[in-house]
Order: C-alpha cells, then structure tokens, then sequence
C-alpha cells in the first residue's frame, strides 16, 4: 500500500474513533506524515479533520496551529486544496467560536483569528456576518456589551451567504444575546420561530428548548415553560453535546418546585458529572444548572440523598469548587468578573413558582430525622396576641384554627387556667372524627372546668360539642337528649342577656348536626329521619337568619341542600347551594364556600352542562386557595377536568387542569393520578403536539396498567404510539402497537381494535426499517381485517405487503405462462384477483376504487418506476 493510500486508509479508520484525545492523537500522526508525502490535497484532508478533532475533544488551545498550517497550505498551493476551500473556510469559523469561549486561549490570539476570519471572507467575497456575531459573542464575554449590541446588530444586518450559520442557529445566537443583556421578550421574539418549529436543525429545538425555560416563565408564558421543558428534555437527554441543555432543564425542576424530577434527570447523567473532555463553556452550563439543583435539595433538608456515589451536600462542595476555578479562569482571560458575576446570578436565584406540575410521579423522601413540626410562632408575638389571633381565627372557622391553637399550645409559658382549657377544648373537637367516644369524655371534662372558671358561655360550647360526638359514636338517643338539654341552657341564658348571639348559636348547633349525623350509614337514611332532619335544619336556619349569625346560616343551608339531595330535589338543593355560596361569602369565610360551589359543579356536570360546572369548580377552587384538604382538594381538580374534557376545543386546558389534578392527588390515590396525567398527555395528542405527549405517556405508561382494563390501556399504547411514529420513533412506536395488540387478541369485543393495532405496528415496524418483521405482521393484519369481512383495510394491508415483497427482493415465481416474475408482482396480481373475484354484479363504490388503485399500483410495479411514497397516501385509517 503506498504512502497516500495508507493515510487515506488511516483517516477512514479515524473517522469511525469517538471524539477524544485517542483520536486526535492518530490524526495527528497522520498529519505528520502527510506532511512528507508531497500530495497537499490529502495533507489539507487530514488538518481539516484534525481540527474538527480538537474541537469535539475540547482542545480548542491546540486548533490554531493546524489552523495556520492549513491556511498556508491553501496560499501556497490554491490548485491542490481550491476543492477544500470551503470547508476550510467553513471549519475556520467554528474554530474561532471555539477560542471566544476557551478560558485556556489568551484574548490576544482570539482577536488574531477573528481578523484573520474577517480578512480571509473579505478576500473571497464572503459575508461578514458570522464574524459580526463572533466578535458580538466574544465582547459579550468581556462585559463590553455596547461593542456587543453593535457587532450583533451589524450582522443581523449583513448579507446573508453560504458562510452564514443555518438560520436556526441564527435565531439562537440571536435571542441568547437578548436574553444575557435581560431582554427575556426580546430573545423569546427571536426565539420564536424556533420554539413554535418553524426553523430546525440538528441540534435545534434542542438547545433552544432548554435555553428559553426561565424567560418563559419570568414573562408569564407557564404553559409554554412546561410544553418546552416536556419537548426538550426528551430531545436532549441522551445526546452528550447537549449537555448544557440538560443542565438547564434540571435547573428548571429546581426552580418550580419540581426538585425530586430534577434529581431523577441528575441521576440518569450522573456520570456527566466528572468530565467528559468536553468544552469548559459547555461543562459550565451543565455544572451549573446542577448546582442550582443540589443548592435547592441541600435547602430542604436533602444534602444526604445519593448523587452517584456521593451525596448530594459532597458533590455540591465538590461542583462549586469547580465552578469557582473556572470562573477563575475565565477572569483572568477576560480582565473583568463577567463571568463569575454571571455565574454567581445564576446560582442563587430563587423557585419562580411553588410547584408548575410536569406530570412526574416522583416526590422526595422525608428529610431524615423531621419530626411533625410545631406551626412557627410569629416573631415578637406575646401570648396574648397568639391567643387573640386564635379566638379571631375560631370565630371565622379557619381551617388554621387549629395551628392557631398549637402555636398557643406551645408559647413556651405556663398558660392560665381558661386559655389551657381552650386550647384543650380545640384538641378534644379535633380528635373527634378519629374516636368520637374519646372525644365526648375530654368534651366534658373541659366543660366542667369552664362551669369552674365561671365560663358558662365556653361550657356550653364545650357540652354541645360533646353531644355531637356521642352522636358519632352511635349513641344518637343520648346525643339527641343531651342537644336538646344544652339548647335549652343556652336559650335561657339567652334570655336573660347572660350569652350573646355568637356563642347561644354556637352552643345550639348541636341538635342540627345531631340530626344530620343520623342520616349516615351504609344502609342509606330512613325517610322520616330525612324529613326530620330538615325540619330541624330550617329551625336552626331560621334562628341564625333571625340573629345575624351569617356564618352559621352557610352552613344551615349547606345542610338542607344535602338533604334535598337525598329527597331528590335538585332544584332546592340548587337554591339551599347558592345560598350557602353567598352567605359563607358575606361572613368573610369563603374557604367553606369551596363545598357547596364544587356540589353545584357536580350537579351541573350531570345534568349535561360542562360550561356551568366549570365556572362552579374554578370558583371553588379559588375560594379554598391552600386551605382545603387535601383530598377536596383532589377531588376538585378531577371535576374540573371532567368539565373541561367535556367541551370540545379545550384541550389546552385541560393539559394545566389535569396536571395540576395529578399533582394534588399525588400520595392520595395512584390511580388519580396516573388518570389525570394520562388526561392530559391524551389532550397533548389531540392537539398534535406530540413531544409533549410522548414525554408524559413515557413518565407513567410503565404503571398504565393500575387504573384500568385491557381495552382501555390498548388504546392508551396505541395513542403512545401514534405520538412516537410522528416523532420518527418508530422503533419505539411499533413496540407500543404490539403490546396493544396483545392485550386485545383474544378480546371478543375488541376485534377491529386489534386489526387496527395489529396494522399500525406493521407500519411502524416498515418504517423502522425492519421489513422482516413488517412483512408478516401486515399479513397478519390484513387476515384479521379478513376474519372482520373488511375489504379495503385488508387489500390495503396485502399491498402493502407486496411492495415490502417488491423492496426486500426473494425468489420469483412462476405465472401461468411459466415465465418467472418477482414476488411482490405475483402477490399484487394475488390482490387483484382477490378484489376481482368479489361476488357482485357491480362492485361498490370503494371496491371499484381499491380495483382502480391496486392495478394503478401493479402497472407502477411492472414499470418499476413507481414513486413508493405514493402507495400508502390514502391507506391509513383514521385517528380514533
């Protein structure tokens, strides 16, 4: 082998070695000895590719002595390299980006080689552009940012050539300089076409999808935070140089309350974190975003959890060392502190929301060793301003009462004796829905010491509410007695002006809720216990209407609705509904204004009217804010989805609805939660944003099976894998039909289900590039739709099958003649036969068209001209 050709054969095998020292190590050998070859052109071939090596191996310090000898090689001998002239200019550019961002390259030799840059384009008649938008770049870095908008606004200007970067890339280049210089709108502006898949490349969406996350959320756009975050991430976790897009989407999780799916996303790169001869700039944004993580897991308590073979709290002292040496670096290039000033920004910036849910099943443990934690005493308070606050709270049946109580509880004092017996009061009325027979003897006993302090306001309180649970307990003819005898008191005591209005309403509220509580039981209540249970609820409503008790009144009409609900009467559960509504609202405590605004949303969904139950739910929802339980709160977002799926075009919505439903029933109930994410990864379909909805049905598909039946999951995959086949991921998609199919096959009930299923994995498996495979599953497809007595899918599937035939080549066959024809001609012929031999003086009108586009399609086959994009433009079935 001569000289020539074993370097030729040297630079194939380079071209097969990953990026790294080990290659440009060969290359530069091959540099070497191409050097006393004496042929210039394939001397120029080997320092092409040797400085793209350096690139990729992040020994930007070391490319600009190839470059130099390259560039004198096509002076002195311009014949020999003119075909590479090109690419070595091309080449030239991405090595000058690669010294404005490397700390190791001293700024004097980066302005070397952008005159250098600037000059060699002159002469050739190239565009300034790009070089415009380095040395934008690199005064960006040094802090001079009206050099910076200058340069930028001149190349944005400039002539747009061959030189010039794809116009993603542009965009990008563009909006990141708008975004440094803390223009969020007008960055997103330029990132615009890219984020809405207008302008694409190889490495775009990718970068920009992680790029714009903050400055989507600083501007409000949430939705469009999350749908980027849900697209990106998926784009970019598994390619290396897009490192620092992952870093930004692990950053993201950490700022919006996502912190455990950010770790998740941590520990799949985690071997990311020790260095991968990667770029510094690139290391620094990957790094960084990962320290804006451990910052946040070290925050809450979690500096202990795993990172790899570290904890968290170790490998975050590990990356800011790290971090502080090469800001270091980059200082003492720079002459200024841009970079650690910018740096330093980004560490400590704050969570930009409580929680944005992405769909993630995933929580964070308990920190170790927490304990249930005391309500935090407010600073300077005295125990007279904690008691204070806590009777306000009680009066307005806040549902931090309670906290209130406790942070009294705990004032660090020794309490007097009637705010020691209110705080026990507070407890004993807690513990009742968890051992009411407990709670009715604490009841007591904390009446008796109120009748000792002379409280008989309190004491009464404390005895109506013991009457309530001796009701719960089971003893209803006890706490009906004992009701009745402490309204009796309390009326008296009324009378003769020794209680107030509150406290007599608050003291006769036993015999309403003692009434009530007779009406459950798994049996269902009695109908005279029904009515009486109305009549009394009325008698206290008329009471607390009668004495100004507004809040009381809320209830009292809560109540009634509940029970017109049981007697049927939708139109006075309606009426008794609203009014709780506007009466709960009146007293300033909309919190329980969320129950009966959600019951008239539950009403309304079933009686048909979506839009009306949405505006009740939403309502609700915002009345409870933070306070409601969280189970009602839970279940609240799940009717609010309900109503949104149910109106057609509201798709979007219900993505936000359903997402933050998962999220509230996250630790409640599996099953909720995997129903309302997989609501919105299905809204995510139908909107054909298929990123999305891929990444969310990849988050919880692997548990689809909790919630619900085969059918339902069937469909579930096939929805997974229509998004996957129209992100190109056929592979993937192909696998999702077949195991829908499986889960069908024997279903009596879902036949044409499973044809479909079984089609569509045909297809995907084509497209996949797995013809063996395709082959017999459209065969098998096309049978099912045979055993269905479905003529067109069937047909549609044999061609399909006949052209894989056609493609893939085999044995010929003989026709009647004898002569031999390939395969996928006899078995078009075969389908033609089939369609021809249909019983039936005139075939239907789709029977005729399948005849017309069947021999269209032997003809195109026998001429071997057909276009094989063309056969299958009309054979997919519809989209559930």
């Amino acid at each position: 082998m001569s000289g020539a050709a074993a370097i030729r054969a040297g630079l194939e095998e380079c071209a097969a070695l990953p990026e790294g020292r080990q290659k440009a190590e060969r290359l530069e050998v091959l540099a070497a000895q191409a050097r006393t070859a004496g042929n210039r052109s394939l001397e120029g071939e080997v320092l092409l590719a040797l400085v793209e090596a350096y690139l990729y191996a992040a020994e930007g310090d070391r490319m600009p002595v190839a470059a130099g000898r390259l560039l004198r090689l096509l002076d002195d001998f311009p014949a020999e390299l003119g075909p590479l002239s090109y690419s070595i200019h091309w080449r030239l550019k991405w090595m000058t980006h690669s010294l404005v961002g490397n700390p190791a390259v001293p700024l004097e030799t980066t302005h070397r080689w952008l005159d250098e840059l600037q000059s060699r384009y002159r002469e050739r008649g190239y565009s300034a552009r790009p070089v415009l938008a380095l040395r934008s770049l690199l005064a960006q870095e040094t802090g001079d940012f009206e050099t910076a908008a200058a340069a930028m606004e001149a190349s944005i200007a400039a002539p747009d050539d061959a030189m010039a970067d794809c116009d993603a890339c542009e965009h990008n280049g563009w909006g990141a300089w708008r975004e440094a210089a803390g223009d969020d709108e007008g960055a997103l502006q330029f990132w615009a076409p890219l984020l809405d898949g207008e302008l694409t490349c190889a490495e775009e969406p990718h970068r920009v999808l992680g790029q714009a996350l903050l400055p989507l959320l600083r501007t409000g756009r949430v939705e469009d935070a999350r749908s980027a975050h849900l697209k990106g991430y998926q784009l970019a976790r598994r390619t290396l140089s897009l490192r620092e897009a992952v870093g930004q989407h692990i950053e993201f999780c950490a700022l919006t309350g996502n912190e455990a799916r950010g770790l998740e996303i941590l520990t799949e790169h985690v071997a990311w974190l020790a260095p991968q001869g990667e770029e510094v700039s690139r290391r620094l944004g990957f790094i960084c975003g990962v320290t804006v993580l451990l910052r946040r897991l070290t925050a809450l308590g979690h500096d202990d959890l795993p990172v790899g073979d570290r904890t968290a709290g170790a490998a975050l002292d590990d990356l800011e060392r790290e971090i502080g040496d090469i800001c270091a670096r980059y200082d003492a290039r720079n002459g200024t502190h841009v970079v650690s000033e910018r740096v330093a920004a980004r560490l400590s910036r704050e969570p930009l929301l409580d929680r944005l849910p992405l769909g993630s099943p995933v929580r964070l443990p308990r920190p170790a060793g927490a304990a249930v934690p005391v309500p935090p005493r407010p600073s300077q308070a005295s125990l007279e301003d904690l008691v204070a606050e806590a009777r306000r709270l009680s009066a307005l049946r806040h549902p931090h009462a309670d906290e209130a109580w406790e942070r009294v509880g705990a004032a660090g004092t020794e309490l007097p004796e009637p705010v020691a017996a209110r705080v026990e009061l507070r407890r004993a009325g807690t513990a009742m829905e968890q051992d009411p027979g407990a709670a009715y003897a604490r009841l007591l006993a904390v009446a008796d010491r109120f009748e000792r302090l002379g409280d008989r306001a309190d004491a009464l309180e404390a005895r109506a509410g013991a009457a309530v649970a001796l009701a719960y307990a089971g003893d209803r003819a006890g706490g009906e007695s004992l009701a009745e005898t402490v309204t009796a008191e309390a009326a008296a005591a009324y009378a003769q002006g020794t209680l107030d209005a509150e406290k007599y309403l608050a003291a006769r509220r036993a015999g309403a809720y003692v009434a009530v509580s007779t009406l459950a039981g798994p049996d269902g209540p009695v109908e005279t216990d029904v009515l009486a249970a109305r009549a009394r609820v009325e008698a206290e409503l008329s009471t607390a209407e009668e004495l100004g008790g507004t809040g009381r009144a809320g209830t009292y009409h809560d109540m009634l609705a509940r029970i017109f609900l049981l007697l049927g009467d939708l139109d006075a559960a309606r009426t008794h509904l609203t009014a709780a509504l506007g009466r709960y609202r009146d007293a300033g405590m909309p919190w329980l204004a969320a129950r009966p605004a959600g019951m008239l949303g539950q009403i309304a969904l079933d009686q048909g009217d979506p839009e009306s139950a949405e505006g009740h739910v939403s309502a609700a929802l915002e009345h409870g804010g933070d306070l409601l339980p969280a189970e009602e709160a839970a279940e609240l977002g799940s009717l609010l989805v309900e109503a949104l799926t149910r109106q057609p075009g509201r798709e979007l919505d219900v993505v936000g609805a359903a997402l933050a439903a998962a999220a509230r029933w996250d630790g409640l109930s599996e099953p909720d939660t995997l129903h309302n994410t997989f609501a919105a990864a299905r809204a995510y379909h139908v909107l054909d944003r298929h990123g999305e909805a891929a990444a969310l049905f990849e988050e919880v598909i692997p548990r689809v099976e909790v919630p619900y039946e085969g059918e339902a999951v069937a469909r579930t995959r096939a929805q997974y894998g229509r998004s996957l086949a129209e992100l190109g991921r056929h592979r993937e998609a192909a696998e999702q039909f077949v195991m829908a199919a499986r889960l069908v096959q024997d279903d009596p009930d879902a036949k044409e289900l499973h044809a479909e299923l079984a089609w569509s994995a045909a297809e995907a498996l084509q497209f996949a590039g797995r013809p063996d495979e395709a082959l017999p599953a459209f065969r098998r497809a096309a049978r099912l739709w045979g055993d269905l007595g479905m003529i067109v899918p069937r047909v549609r599937c044999l061609r399909a099958a006949a052209w894989l035939m056609d493609w893939t080549g085999g044995d010929t066959a003989e026709d009647e003649d004898g002569d031999t024809e390939p395969p996928g001609v006899t078995a078009m012929r075969a389908v033609l036969a089939e369609l021809e031999s249909l019983p039936g003086a005139e075939p239907s009108e789709e029977v005729a068209a399948e005849l017309a586009e069947t021999r269209r399609q032997l003809d195109a086959m026998l001429d071997d001209g057909f276009d094989s994009c063309d056969f299958d433009e009309d054979e997919g079935e519809d989209e559930e």
